[in-house]
């Protein structure tokens, strides 16, 4: 019985797992907290600039780092120079709500909706 019990739990935690495993930013992240999607992209955030890093790796095709800003759905590259979301990367936009309490998420589940110039 007890190699059953086990078994359950660990089934049930698998499966907490992958319904907690999405590809969204974390929506209140703590300053230098790190995090990587579901494709292998990696993130940093910094709490006083209030942007992610997205940081360049072989598998988004990146060469330099690339900042995303939730508040204005923005995308800056490494010299400042305003961007649009780098190929294959998407998060969504915050556009019509500004609260904390909106329950928006970012993530690359979801289509662009954000101002790029």
């Amino acid at each position: 019985m007890n190699k059953r019990h086990y078994l359950m739990a660990a089934m049930c935690l698998m499966t907490l797992a992958a319904c907690t495993q999405k590809t969204e930013l974390p929506e209140d992240p703590k300053d230098k907290e790190e995090y990587r999607d579901s494709q292998g992209n990696s993130w940093i955030y910094n709490a006083m600039l209030m942007r992610w890093a997205l940081m360049p790796s072989a598998m988004n095709g990146l060469t330099t780092t690339h900042y995303y800003y939730p508040n204005t759905g923005s995308w800056t590259d490494a010299n400042g120079t305003r961007v649009n979301a780098p190929s294959g990367v998407k998060v969504s936009s915050p556009a019509g709500s500004k609260s904390k309490s909106s329950g928006r998420v970012f993530g690359s589940s979801h289509r662009s909706s954000g101002v790029h110039a």
